[in-house]
């Protein structure tokens, strides 16, 4: 009887039959299921077949497809065979020209189905029909455009915008014929902003002047390469050297690019509108504190944000335009100035430019005062940092538009550092600045950085909160545009940048003419060498400057020094090391940043520092000898070592870079008698660490290579 049952139990007599599966899930091995995904025939398994089924049920079973053996290449191709529908009634809800949805994908290991992913359809970057009316190509390179029922533009590359009639907007910044033309860098690793017009507009875009300077430090590094308009456009007449391109679809679009356009969420522009309005009724001066997790959109909206406040008239279409104030303090991406800076800024027309396109500001912008943090994160020393900010911020009270009871509005763009001790940085700003609004770049959290900033507003009456949205973050950005690539190519940009002809210079930085500065005896060109956070023994002090960025600070006052008076001669060149074992920075109220300094060169013998800076004599002159070197924790400038390399350069010692009359010739023995002075020589040191020094950008080089 137990035999009997167990065959009975094996031939499934007396088992009831399971439920079909449905059609639309069917149950299979994993096996089975990636053997389907890759193509190949699926084995077919033996099914009893039932005596009793009559004629008819075996007519209408559907025929099994028997696979065969194929070489690889061709089971790869094959199909597994399925039911087909033959109802022959037509779907009414698909519209005419709608092609079939895809079918769902049968996931390999779980065996559940995958919703399809349906494509979207292609954008269309630029409203605008292009046609003899509406679009004129001038032989100067210029374009005017005429947009009478009102148009959005997407433009990539280097341009000007004028408006000769109507109105027009562009991030923020609403533009008319009484405003300037406005200058716009617009690479395609950065948001591109969309120019739109209002009814009856004529607009003229122009050649960029300064667009082949930046381009041309491409040679130099490749993270500059391929930003820009390369594909000529279709269908319009353009010229090949043209410094900006109109992208009409995505054939315009240059190959292997994910372009984003710059978005104002509906929640961005009501609350813009909130602050504008703001700011017109306010009798006293708003302070907008602008806080968020990182890649929220700290930095978007707030520079939305003051080119709104900068172009707003008010309601009166004839006024002027007013200026505002930026108080950057986000060391490792600062809006303005290079990485490891925070800074005061005065601007008085629109910014629409990526950062690395400013690392220093044009003549029609004013840098207030800066101090250097010498590092990317506030993390080095938040103490330093926070008396860095409220320094920043007495300034602002104090010294702008004296005597007036209300000043222009000030913009707070703040580090990303939102937890831990960053919430204590941000809670004891907020306590400290008493912003008019603190405005919160996320709605998702986390709570306890909600709670601890609601907190520390609690006690101030005049501060209000909201919260706001967080940018689209599927920005597709390559490997070579993360943030570190960023602040590198800033940092790059902020050194070749030539300030009084607002180009850039595309030479590497090998050939260029250093400062020779005197670093021993009574007239030596600065005070000393002074290390924050960790010092390097003196006998390494050379090695450990060589090849590094260092801040050029100004100390009015000693003061400042916060009691280190004990100078060292360090190594064989007895160079000036100011000793600070305890770690300590400069006091910031009788201290502020000149500029960063590259240092090329150590030459012993002479007992010269061989230093690059876009900083001019006029910086070093205000100095007045009270000049301190500080050495913190700079990204390391892997750039400048490549730079020769990548170029091609051969031979760069003793290069001549034509004298006074060159465009990168020195002074020519002007200074020779003072404390910083260029020579007309590219000159690497007879035997110091000058010497050395070109050794070592040159294997520094082939390694990152």
């Amino acid at each position: 009887m137990a035999m009997n049952n167990k065959r009975r139990k094996l031939e499934g007599v007396d088992i009831p039959p399971k439920a079909p599966a449905s059609p639309a899930t069917p149950v299979m091995s994993a096996f089975a299921a990636r053997q389907q995904l890759w193509g190949a025939p699926l084995p077919v398994a033996k099914t009893p077949v039932n005596k009793n089924q009559t004629s008819a049920q075996k007519d209408s079973t559907p025929a099994k497809t028997i696979p065969t053996r194929r070489n690889k290449r061709g089971a790869a191709k094959e199909q597994v065979s399925t039911p087909v529908n033959e109802d022959p009634t037509p779907d009414l809800n698909r519209e005419r020209g709608d092609s079939i949805p895809p079918s769902p994908i049968l996931s390999p290991v779980l065996g559940t189905l995958i919703p399809p992913v349906v494509r979207e359809r292609q954008p269309q970057y630029s409203s605008l029909k292009p046609h003899k009316k509406n679009y004129q190509q001038k032989p100067d390179g210029c374009v005017a455009l005429r947009t009478p029922d009102g148009e959005r533009l997407v433009i990539l590359g280097s341009y000007g915008i004028g408006v000769h009639q109507g109105e027009a907007t562009i991030a923020g910044a609403q533009l008319t014929p009484l405003d300037p033309v406005q200058w716009i860098h617009a690479p395609h690793c950065h948001a591109l902003p969309v120019l739109r017009t209002s009814e009856d507009t004529v607009v003229e875009l122009h050649p960029h002047p300064a667009a082949d300077g930046l381009r041309q430090l491409a040679k130099l590094n490749p993270a500059f390469g391929k930003l820009w308009n390369e594909v000529p456009t279709q269908g319009v007449p353009s010229k090949k050297d043209s410094t900006f391109q109109i992208l009409f679809s995505p054939e315009d679009v240059p190959k292997k690019v994910a372009l984003q356009e710059l978005v104002s969420p509906p929640e961005w522009n009501k609350k813009l509108a909130s602050l504008i309005a703001t700011k017109r009724k306010g009798a006293s001066s708003p302070i907008f504190f602008l806080c968020g997790p990182k890649s929220s959109g700290k930095s978007t909206f707030g520079k939305l944000l003051a080119n709104r406040l900068i172009t707003d008239r008010a309601g009166n279409k004839n006024a002027p335009w007013s200026p505002i104030y930026i108080l950057d303090i986000d060391p490792g991406q600062p809006e303005f100035g290079p990485p490891g800076v925070i800074s005061l800024v005065k601007l008085t027309s629109p910014n629409l430019q990526p950062p690395f396109c400013h690392p220093t500001l044009e003549p029609v912008t004013s840098m207030i005062r800066s101090h250097a943090i010498a590092a990317v994160t506030p993390a080095l020393d938040p103490e330093h940092f926070i008396e860095c900010v409220m320094d920043l911020f007495t300034t602002y009270q104090t010294q702008t538009h004296p005597g007036e009871e209300k000043k222009p509005p000030m913009v707070v763009n703040t580090p990303g550092w939102i937890q831990g001790l960053g919430l204590d940085i941000l809670s004891d700003l907020v306590k400290g600045i008493k912003p008019t609004e603190v405005v919160y770049m996320s709605t998702e959290g986390p709570e306890e950085t909600i709670s601890g900033l609601q907190a520390a507003i609690s006690f101030i009456p005049t501060t209000a909160f909201s919260t706001l949205p967080s940018q689209n973050t599927t920005e597709i950005l390559s490997p070579s545009r993360i943030p570190s690539s960023l602040r590198t190519m800033q940092a790059m940009s902020y050194f070749h940048l030539l300030p009084s002809l607002s180009t850039w210079n595309s030479t590497p930085l090998s050939h260029a003419p250093p400062w020779r500065v005197r670093y021993t005896g009574p007239d030596r060109g600065f005070r000393g060498i002074l290390c924050y956070d960790y010092q390097p023994s003196p006998r390494i002090l050379a090695e450990a400057i060589n090849g590094m960025v260092l801040a050029l600070v100004k100390i009015s006052n000693l003061a400042a020094l916060r009691g280190l008076d004990n100078i060292i001669e360090a190594g064989s060149g007895k160079m000036p090391l100011i000793d600070n074992p305890m770690g300590k920075s400069l006091d910031p109220k009788f201290s502020e940043l000149v500029g960063l300094v590259l240092v090329r060169g150590v030459d012993e013998r002479r007992g010269e520092l061989q230093l690059l800076t876009p900083v001019g004599m006029g910086g070093v002159e205000k100095g007045e000898g009270r000049l301190v070197l500080v050495m913190g924790k700079f990204d390391t400038p892997s750039w400048c070592y490549s730079e020769e390399l990548f170029r091609g350069f051969r031979g760069c010692m003793g290069v001549r870079t034509g004298g006074r009359g060159g465009r990168f010739g020195g002074l020519g023995g002007i200074w020779g008698g003072v404390r910083w002075w260029r020579g007309d020589e590219v000159c690497w040191g007879d035997d110091g660490l000058g010497y050395k020094g070109y050794f070592f950008f040159l294997v520094i080089g082939l390694y990152f290579i």
